[in-house]
């Protein structure tokens, strides 16, 4: 029994200890994230759970492909937003600082919801094109052009059945509940 109760505390002891550690880092970048995002005209939720998503607010992160720092910034996007910003081009450690790297990611997710401004779900295929890249965005969206979504299914949900990668599929559907929520707690 008195190794049962220690395992409890032991585990609640881990659960608290875990909930401090990601409140403060979910609230420790949010001015940055709310410049950010104002300079870019994103909203503040959906960038955070970019964030959230890419990295865990963790700064010092690498991506399997290379990406860098809290939201995952592709040296691809680091060069565009250097050229059109007239910058030089930045050194690879220089992402990992999170006021660059939040307002590249901000910048690019800005051009991501232009380029889909038309389209019918505007947020979800910027999402798309930020984890899977433009042209499997836009193969995505020429399959749900002029197709009704069946009766009783949201757009949205219909719009998201149609990528054929389920990770995708769930970053998406993950990020836009936590930005309509608020909720950073899942």
């Amino acid at each position: 029994m008195r190794g049962k109760m220690i395992g409890i505390a032991a585990l609640l002891f881990v659960a608290v200890a875990g909930i401090g550690w990601l409140k403060h880092h979910t609230s420790q970048y949010d001015y940055i994230i709310s410049q950010a995002a104002a300079r870019n005209g994103v909203d503040f939720f959906l960038a955070k759970s970019l964030i959230y998503e890419e990295s865990w607010f963790r700064s010092e992160i690498r991506g399997p492909s290379g990406e860098i720092g809290l939201m995952q910034i592709t040296r691809a996007a680091a060069s565009d937003f250097a050229a059109q910003k007239g910058f030089p081009p930045f050194q690879d450690d220089r992402l990992f600082e999170p006021e660059l790297n939040i307002e590249i990611g901000c910048w690019y997710l800005e051009k991501s919801l232009d380029h889909y401004k038309n389209s019918p779900q505007p947020v979800l295929y910027a999402l798309l094109r930020y984890n899977a890249g433009e042209a499997r965005a836009n193969n995505w969206l020429r399959h749900a052009s002029g197709t009704p979504s069946p009766a009783g299914t949201s757009k949205e949900t219909y719009y998201l059945s149609l990528v054929d990668f389920p990770k995708t599929r769930a970053y998406v559907r993950r990020i836009l509940q936590r930005s309509r929520s608020h909720n950073f707690w899942f």
